[in-house]
């Protein structure tokens, strides 16, 4: 396998992957009761790091992401806006990996409650 710099290589495709993303992201709402969001070039600019404090599971989150439809198109066309893999991590609740567009996109959480959680404390309040 060949050790790819996306940033140096080809930094628009690079920077494409994180704003379909972040793009998933604020559209499925996959991030709702998260705060603290950030996110920065991991590994060199090989890999997307994108971390959140509390909310969902990244796993969960990374089922989201991949069922999120591309922006101005119809739904029944079934273009997705992040295609990829998901992989959990490591056996851990606080990451999932995917690969997106062939750039690795890293999600950790910390201290995450999970979406029943979320959704049982916003039903609450």
């Amino acid at each position: 396998m060949t050790d790819v710099h996306h940033l140096r290589d080809n930094p628009a495709h690079y920077y494409e992957v994180l704003g379909r993303v972040m793009s998933a992201l604020r559209e499925t709402g996959a991030l709702n009761g998260a705060s603290h969001l950030d996110w920065w070039p991991g590994n060199g600019g090989r890999t997307w790091e994108i971390e959140w404090q509390g909310g969902p599971f990244p796993a969960e989150v990374a089922a989201r992401l991949l069922g999120a439809p591309e922006p101005g198109l119809d739904d029944d066309q079934g273009e997705h806006a992040v295609r990829g893999l998901i992989a959990p991590g490591r056996g851990e609740n606080e990451r999932a990996h995917l690969v997106v567009l062939d750039v690795p996109v890293n999600l950790r959480a910390i201290d995450p409650i999970g979406t029943s959680q979320v959704w049982a404390t916003l039903m609450s309040g």
